[in-house]
């Protein structure tokens, strides 16, 4: 019995473990992309000094943009931190924990259930915006190392930041890809378990109902 309260609770760290890398790179890439957005509309505000129509027809279109991103890059943030913060509750009393028994390991299954249920859309959405942003971290690696091409072909680059950028950029386009796709079985297990406690409450409420 001991051996398999033990494999179960090797189980729940396991995904508790990438839960918690799943809600770290969200929050990390949520933070990138609201900084690019500030950093666009800083710049394109700066430049509203020009008299073009054109020109200026076009910076407000492009402030308009980062007005956008950066509103849902925030909204994003904000999610993913109430997420985290709930996470971060049963993980602190996890972490309390001497020596876990049946009881406190079913505790801690429900109370995971519960903020899979309550944060199930935004889990979702972390899952889809941490592929977009490895895609996009893998497109940047690559245009980097056609850039340092062309720059060496000219002889003039700084050899060793240009490839530690591109090293950087494939290492969280990895993360930023693989990372969700690792965490998709532990999402299965959670739809199934979250329907077996739809299925157990439903029982519970007709039994309720039935008259004694």
């Amino acid at each position: 019995m001991n051996v398999e309260l033990k494999a179960t609770e090797t189980k729940i760290k396991k995904e508790m473990k990438h839960f918690m890398a799943l809600n770290v790179m969200s929050i990390a890439f949520g933070g990138i992309a609201l900084a690019l957005a500030i950093s666009a509309l800083t710049v394109n505000a700066l430049a509203l000094k020009t008299t073009d129509p054109t020109t200026l027809l076009n910076l407000f279109s492009n402030i308009g943009i980062s007005l956008v991103v950066a509103g849902l890059a925030f909204w994003f943030l904000i999610s993913s931190a109430e997420v985290l913060s709930k996470f971060e509750e049963i993980q602190e009393e996890k972490n309390s924990e001497l020596a876990p028994s049946r009881e406190k390991l079913t505790e801690r299954v429900v109370k995971l259930i519960g903020l899979y249920r309550e944060k199930k859309p935004q889990i979702r959405r972390m899952i889809l915006v941490s592929k977009i942003a490895g895609v996009c971290f893998f497109a940047n690696a690559l245009i980097q190392a056609v850039m340092l091409v062309q720059n060496l072909n000219a002889g003039s680059v700084a050899f060793a930041p240009a490839v530690g950028g591109i090293l950087v950029s494939v290492v969280m386009g990895a993360v930023g890809f693989f990372l969700p796709s690792s965490f998709h079985k532990y999402a299965m297990c959670w739809d199934e378990r979250l329907m077996h406690s739809d299925d157990v409450e439903k029982k519970i409420l007709s039994f309720m109902e039935e008259p004694l």
